[in-house]
């Protein structure tokens, strides 16, 4: 059981985002649609280095799960336009712990063309009759 997690006083409840990251967004998504918004932030070096450099100093915000979500949707999309879709990878420590986190995360990448990944890949701890590619 990972009752740790669930009840732990440490654990996220609810999504933050870095403020000055938060201040960007709301300001360019005032004017634009998602993924242009997503996009007049990662395309311009000065507002990318804004919130950037303040990884490590904490401040973070609490923004709804709206407004999250369409952060996340605007970012995958951007991506998968601008660099293709194996581009956007997904991580998942150990598949066979977590079947229904990995199976949702898996489908939604190979439907897109991303890429999944687990610590199988980094370890090479692969179960019995795995190739190796």
């Amino acid at each position: 059981s990972y009752s740790w997690y669930l009840y732990s006083a440490n654990r996220l409840k609810y999504p933050k985002v870095r403020k000055p990251l938060l201040k960007l967004w709301r300001a360019a998504r005032a004017t634009q649609d998602p993924v242009n918004a997503w996009g007049s932030i990662v395309e311009d070096k000065a507002k990318t280095k804004s919130y950037k450099s303040k990884r490590g100093l904490g401040g973070f915000v609490r923004p709804s799960w709206e407004e999250v979500n369409e952060i996340i949707a605007a970012a995958n999309v951007y991506t998968t336009k601008t660099y293709g879709p194996d581009r956007v990878v997904g991580f998942s420590p150990i598949p066979a712990m977590s079947m229904v986190s990995y199976a949702a995360g898996a489908r939604y990448l190979s439907l897109i063309g991303g890429v999944c990944l687990s610590f199988y890949d980094w370890y090479c701890d692969l179960p019995p009759a795995s190739p190796m590619v």
